[in-house]
């Protein structure tokens, strides 16, 4: 009977065992990869440079294979960084794209026309950054006065931060974009975002 009991108590601790294993070998929760195509000529066996939107640092960088590169960005913190992909060493005017490093494979298309897309940070940013062109595009054609497209640009931005407060794209909206506001209008939009933001911004 004895023996018996050792048995069963083996048997339950080479389960259990065996159980710990299959739970700690189980891959680890997928973190951010940023895909990316590129849909212009020239490009291929240049650079793609992950950069500081800011101070423009590179923080990595990878070539163009078949029109396709690949990002797994180390930091697992959300933020936004930005592509950099230029035709030659001395290109004045590369393509550019905001990302969101948010855990998820993050589609980005670098071209004519730039796109982020993915996940649901990078797909708020996408509407951000197409409710610029647009409202570039309608601005041109409305034959309004500087003033008044001003202030309807100050409002889309205002509108646009606050609805992102809380995730890096309003600080990134703020930060890049805040020269188009008036100090009263920067004021006014820390007040209402809140001290968290604000900490983030300072």
């Amino acid at each position: 009977m004895r023996k018996r009991t050792n048995f069963s108590w083996l048997c339950m601790s080479a389960i259990l065992l065996v159980t710990s294993c299959l739970c700690s070998c189980r891959p680890s929760p997928k973190g951010c990869v940023i895909t990316g195509q590129v849909k212009a000529g020239g490009y291929e066996g240049r650079m793609v440079c992950l950069c500081d939107p800011y101070t423009h640092a590179v923080l990595d960088s990878v070539s163009v294979r078949d029109g396709k590169f690949r990002f797994i960005p180390k930091d697992s913190v959300e933020d936004v960084l930005q592509l950099r992909l230029k035709l030659s060493d001395d290109d004045l005017f590369p393509i550019t794209l905001p990302v969101v490093t948010e855990k998820g494979t993050v589609r980005t298309v670098l071209g004519e026309l730039v796109l982020t897309s993915g996940t649901p940070l990078n797909d708020a940013l996408q509407d951000f950054l197409l409710a610029v062109d647009r409202f570039s595009g309608e601005m041109a054609k409305s034959g309004k006065e500087a003033a008044e497209m001003r202030r309807e640009f100050m409002h889309l931005l205002e509108t646009s931060i606050l609805q992102n407060r809380s995730n890096p794209i309003g600080v990134y909206i703020f930060r890049t974009y805040s020269n188009r506001l008036t100090s009263e209008r920067r004021a006014a939009v820390l007040e209402k975002a809140g001290e968290e933001f604000r900490k983030k911004i300072e």
